[in-house]
């Protein structure tokens, strides 16, 4: 995601109700209406990030405003976390495959397991890179204008191939309307920067004692 991406986003929308998408009506506000309050941003300071440690997938990420997160590792296949302040919501997960894998499987991988929304999303930007270490990977960033309400979503997905595994991880984060474009853009430039980009393995453990790295400062769980 490049400074531009406000621009990006703002081509993306047009393109949307320039193919047919009706524009959501905006009711007037009277003189007894409450302004809307603007949508809230990712800090930018290294102080109000956290890193979160996953023993299970064996990697870590950086949050931002990290102890905020509701963080579920246990219950369900894969790692998810909420942020209620930003309607943000993560999920990580690996996968042991029993074939080969590149990221095109790896993404069909995510796609059966219904991480990606049947509404059809416009893309803002899309990647192939090598990362984190020696995964194959797709970073896509894609936005649904569909929501009801007016409310736009932006999401960012990382399909990574490893030999016989897959990386899979998908943030979302939902603003009210198109007036808080700009703070969506910020927080998706940092998601796929500070989030996905950040994402590290653990180092091989060769004894079941050795120590987990971990980064400071953590967000405990």
């Amino acid at each position: 995601m490049t400074r531009h991406a406000p621009l990006l986003i703002t081509l993306a929308l047009a393109g949307l109700v320039s193919c047919g998408e009706p524009p959501t009506a905006t009711p007037p506000r009277g003189p007894d209406r409450a302004p809307t309050p603007s949508a809230q941003r990712y800090p930018s300071e290294d102080a109000a990030w956290g890193r979160y440690h996953s023993k299970r997938f064996q990697l870590s990420f950086p949050l931002p405003d990290g102890k905020a997160w509701r963080i579920d590792d246990h219950s369900r296949p894969s790692l998810f976390a909420l942020h209620e302040a930003t309607s943000s919501r993560v999920w990580v997960q690996a996968t042991q495959e029993d074939e080969l894998v590149n990221r095109q499987k790896c993404e069909e991988r995510a796609r059966a397991l219904g991480w990606v929304t049947s509404t059809k999303l416009t893309t803002v930007e899309d990647q192939t890179t090598i990362g984190p270490e020696a995964y194959d990977s797709r970073i896509w960033v894609a936005l649904d204008a569909a929501k009801p309400g007016g409310a736009i979503e932006g999401h960012v997905y990382l399909f990574g191939a490893f030999i016989r595994r897959c990386l899979l991880v998908h943030v979302s984060t939902l603003v009210s309307s198109a007036k808080d474009e700009e703070v969506l853009s910020e927080r998706l430039a940092l998601a796929r920067a500070r989030i996905v980009r950040a994402l590290t393995l653990d180092a091989p453990r060769v004894t079941d004692d050795a120590t987990v790295p971990r980064d400071k400062p953590e967000i405990r769980r």
